[in-house]
């Protein structure tokens, strides 16, 4: 982790070059001129960033970089600390794990809560295969074929690189707390419900009743659910990797020409050991339809293109029929999180279409007849 250095407002020449300096980044020279450009993320405050150095500046000083800060919301805050740690960690391997963008600074600030990163720029040749906003509104939120291809192939050699993978143990990549061995399951379903009862008394108006109905079941379950899937494989710790914890379609970046060049995932703000299907889920079960994840066998593709990809990385003793039933076990946590987002003030445009999205799954993968006894 590098030192951190209060950021300049606004980014300075100074600034950037004191920080550079000082991660070995520019070892000699200095940036004389910046150019920002801000991005408008939701979830940080981002900018592109166009550098000019002094004549005596290594001809291989980054000249476009982009720097991402936590705002000054709470999960903000806690979202970039995690993000350094990940980063400052990748920092340490000896090679580059896939799917993750070069990383020249990562700082963080303890008496603060403030952090930034500076990351290589590939606004040039590399661009989100979709953005939020088509995301969202579902009907244009699956990508290109060659896009969507690259984006599996991506995401299944970062799971293969980390799957069992000894830095699992290590804090930056710790499990969420509702995997952690120190979590009983009392607490488990207290969080659910927790979750469950404040929603339901703001929204049980507006929510269908079948809708509620699989809440209610899946929340009754839930003990032999966490005794019988969860509890046992995070003890064991087998066939687990490092998820993303985000990788929705506009969370990937893909060569705007398919083929030429890696496809990298951002956002690396919520990483843990998991399953490697809560990622999948989250790619195509949470913004597509019933439709969407059917047509041309779209879902099962995916799965099986992730599941070669896997085996082809060496991850051998992970069957077909094992992956299949994570993405169930997945799809089984994944149905609380619009339940999540409407009680943490998303609007219901977001979290509506997403609980949609997800039960359509849930009842297509037939979760609630997954063998829990």
């Amino acid at each position: 982790m590098a030192t951190y250095i209060p950021v300049a407002d606004p980014v300075t020449p100074a600034w950037l070059s004191a920080v550079l300096r000082d991660a070995k980044v520019l070892a000699r020279g200095e940036v004389t001129s910046v150019a920002v450009q801000h991005t408008g993320a939701f979830n940080s405050s981002t900018s592109h960033l166009t550098l000019a150095y002094s004549s005596d500046a290594p001809p291989q000083a980054p000249m476009r970089l982009v720097l991402k800060r936590n705002t000054s919301e709470r999960w903000s805050m806690e979202a970039g600390a995690r993000e350094v740690r990940f980063y400052s960690c990748v920092a340490g391997l000896p090679t580059q794990p896939p799917a993750v963008v070069t990383c020249y600074v990562a700082a963080f600030d303890e008496s603060t809560g403030n952090s930034y990163l500076l990351l290589k720029d590939h606004s040039d040749t590399h661009a989100p295969p979709v953005t939020r906003a088509q995301q969202i509104a579902i009907d244009e939120a699956v990508p290109a074929p060659g896009h969507l291809d690259a984006i599996v192939d991506a995401l299944a050699e970062a799971h293969a690189f980390w799957w069992r993978n000894p830095l699992l143990g290590t804090e930056v990549a710790r499990a969420g707390w509702w995997f952690e061995e120190s979590w009983p399951v009392d607490q488990y379903e207290e969080h659910l419900q927790a979750l469950w009862n404040p929603f339901l008394a703001r929204e049980g108006g507006s929510v269908p009743d079948d809708w509620r109905r699989i809440y209610e079941r899946t929340l009754a379950s839930i003990r032999p659910f966490w005794e019988r899937y969860l509890e046992p494989r995070f003890r064991s710790g087998r066939n687990l990797t490092l998820g993303h914890g985000d990788s929705y379609c506009c969370n990937f970046l893909c060569p705007r020409i398919p083929g030429e060049g890696p496809t990298y995932l951002l956002d690396w703000q919520s990483p843990r050991v998991d399953i490697g299907a809560f990622d999948l889920v989250n790619l195509c079960a949470t913004f597509w339809t019933r439709e969407q994840r059917r047509h041309d066998q779209r879902e099962e593709r995916i799965l099986r293109r992730y599941h070669d990809v896997l085996r082809a990385r060496g991850v051998t003793d992970f069957s077909w029929s094992d992956l299949l039933t994570d993405y169930r076990i997945a799809l089984i946590d994944w149905i609380f999180y619009p339940v999540w987002d409407s009680n943490n003030g998303s609007d219901t445009a977001y979290w509506r279409p997403k609980m949609r999205c997800l039960l359509e799954a849930f009842r297509d993968w037939e979760c609630e007849a997954l063998p829990i006894g």
